[in-house]
């Protein structure tokens, strides 16, 4: 198809100036559309091209779209014959291409020639690669090599890759600082209730909040998840999100919206979004990545030298932390000892039954070393004399009468025990300290309860079912 210049339109927009709005190829008419030379028309490989560089790469020529006395806009049919232009042009290339990896391949076919010889060609680059001996049998031929692996390996396509570029910023709660909101938000990965914009780098809360911020400063809309707090640009990546995460058997932590497919799983990631109180200054965190920065520069010594430790032990070194009961303020090194903490003391919740007296207990240990009162087996032994007793910590403290060793102190006189609980009886005994048992009935104290049940059977004249039916009588 040609195109005829108009040579009259040329002359006339050279002597008066009309044609500025005309197509600067042909100079036709441009109401059917107008292309400018800095228009993006096409892509090739991913990268943009304007219609000045089409225009360059088939013609040759620079056309500067900053010149007053040329138009700067192209008709859409010359524009459609020089996207064509470039599209052949690119054609060319790849085929001239092609053939050249043809030819190149047939100068590495290995091997004599063979009469029973064939070549199998790939479509998508042109390569060949010979096979010896053909018998003719193009069905096993075909079954056999399908099942070989690939002779040539196709480069896999580069996902999408996330900026990482942007204004310098610093986590609001620790105070670290980072080059860019990509590094901030890893730092805030496992924090339940904060996450950086990826545009300002400025902190909101997750989910509703973070969306009001990108609606009203950023005009971005979003869709927020109604069961966790992830964000979505469109309704399909929203529904695909609550397919796979919140339906079926997936477990989805409704802080950060990570995915599980076990429920112990989600357990195990749950206590990363647990509080952390640092122990030298009671600064908390919500985010174990600001609680370690903050424990780095608040004490940096509590965590030992790596180099220091034998290769082995390395990986079993954990960052120091301490938990806080509510309701006693008693400290605990590892969360599940405050668990059972509260479980047991607060909640007075004793899962483990004797079977002979009905007692309860914490723990099925506590439990095995109660039944032993009643049945009396002896099967620890003390490695000294040999004399056999019903349970370990009978051995511990047997022992320490053939040792001589008292490791429990008293603070007030100095005097030395074998055990924590001679010394508390020492405590109340001697100094009145603690907590006491007192009689319902002319309130004498005492320090253990099988000396209080003695006092009353003996003063006022009480039996068991007498005792318990006065007991329930001051409790109401």
């Amino acid at each position: 198809m040609t195109r005829q210049i108009d040579n009259k339109a040329i002359i006339s927009h050279i002597l008066r100036g009309d044609g500025i709005d005309k197509c600067r190829i042909c100079m036709g008419n441009t109401q059917d559309g107008q292309v400018f030379l800095e228009d993006t028309v096409m892509k090739d490989g991913g990268k943009s091209v304007t219609l000045g560089e089409i225009l360059l790469s088939i013609t040759g020529l620079q056309m500067h779209s900053n010149e007053d006395v040329c138009p700067n806009g192209v008709c859409a049919t010359c524009t459609n014959l020089a996207i064509s232009a470039f599209q052949f042009r690119i054609l060319v290339k790849h085929s001239q291409n092609a053939w050249s990896n043809c030819f190149n391949s047939i100068n590495f076919i290995d091997g004599e020639h063979c009469p029973q010889s064939t070549y199998l060609i790939f479509n998508d680059n042109l390569t060949l690669q010979s096979i010896k001996h053909f018998n003719g049998d193009m069905k096993s031929f075909v079954k056999n090599f399908i099942n070989k692996p690939k002779l040539y390996h196709e480069k896999p396509e580069k996902k999408e890759r996330i900026s990482r570029n942007g204004p310098n910023c610093a986590c609001s709660d620790c105070g670290k600082e980072f080059h860019s909101p990509y590094y901030l938000n890893l730092h805030l990965k496992n924090s339940s209730l904060k996450e950086a914009c990826w545009l300002c780098a400025r902190m909101f809360g997750r989910g509703g909040e973070m969306k009001s911020h990108l609606q009203s400063v950023h005009k971005i809309e979003m869709i927020v998840c109604n069961d966790c707090p992830l964000l979505f640009k469109n309704e399909a990546d929203a529904e695909a999100h609550i397919r796979k995460c919140h339906s079926g058997n997936a477990y989805t932590c409704i802080d950060c919206g990570s995915t599980f497919s076990k429920r112990a799983s989600l357990g195990h990631h749950s206590q990363m979004h647990a509080v952390r109180t640092c122990r030298l200054c009671d600064a908390q965190f919500a985010n174990r990545g600001c609680y370690r920065y903050h424990r780095s520069k608040c004490e940096p010594n509590a965590k030992p030298d790596l180099k220091t430790l034998p290769r082995n032990k390395r990986s079993n070194v954990r960052d120091p932390a301490r938990f806080i009961c509510d309701y006693c303020k008693k400290i605990y090194p590892t969360r599940p000892q405050l668990q059972n903490h509260i479980i047991w003391i607060h909640m007075d919740k004793r899962p483990h039954q004797c079977q002979w007296c009905g007692k309860r207990f914490y723990t099925s240990a506590r439990l095995s070393e109660h039944s032993v009162v009643h049945t009396r087996e002896r099967k620890f032994a003390c490695d000294i004399c040999g004399m056999k007793l019903v349970s370990k910590m009978a051995v511990v403290y047997h022992r320490r009468r053939h040792t001589g060793e008292k490791p429990y102190e008293c603070e007030d006189c100095g005097e030395c025990f074998i055990s924590s609980s001679r010394r508390s009886d020492h405590v109340k005994r001697k100094h009145g300290k603690g907590l006491k048992l007192e009689c319902g009935f002319c309130k004498t104290a005492f320090v253990r309860n099988h000396e209080l049940q003695k006092h009353i059977k003996k003063m006022h004249w009480l039996d068991e079912s007498d005792m318990n039916n006065e007991a329930l009588k001051l409790k109401s």
